[in-house]
């Protein structure tokens, strides 16, 4: 099963158009939400009267430096950023299929229950059935994306 963590976060104009250009790709932040790898940024922009804007973008981690090294102090950490979008779209296709498969196995659990309550499992049978296909074609689509980034 693939999770991630979204954390919504504050960055004031200048910072945000830098990432927006791609010219920051990193992020300086204290580490008291314990960021992780594949975690995703929803970075939310604000003007100098600390006021949202209404923009906003997603960032991935890609690495995380933790304090203590590199004169950084130990409660902080820099954050690398990756693609946004084919890496937010590749974790939530992701998860979107790990709940699938979840959701179909629940499912074919209750087959029994279904049959002893006098009603056919048919209906739950195609679901199933098109539930599986759908995993297996975004199985091939992510194996796809792995070769293409390789």
């Amino acid at each position: 099963m693939s999770t991630f963590k979204l954390h919504e976060l504050k960055i004031k104009t200048e910072h945000f158009e830098d990432v927006l250009a791609g010219r920051k790709t990193h992020e300086v932040r204290l580490n008291d939400r314990n960021y992780q790898v594949g975690d995703v940024l929803h970075l939310q922009e604000i003007d100098k009267n600390l006021q949202y804007t209404g923009q906003t973008l997603n960032a991935c981690v890609t690495h995380v430096l933790k304090g203590g090294q590199y004169g950084l102090a130990d409660d902080w950490c820099v954050l690398s950023l990756g693609s946004v979008t084919a890496t937010s779209a590749k974790l939530l296709i992701k998860f979107l299929r790990d709940r699938l498969e979840e959701t179909c196995d629940c499912i074919e659990a209750s087959y029994s229950i279904i049959r002893e309550s006098g009603r056919t499992i048919t209906d739950s049978q195609i679901t199933v059935e098109g539930g599986r296909e759908f995993i297996a074609e975004a199985n091939a689509y992510l194996k796809d994306i792995s070769e293409v980034a390789a």
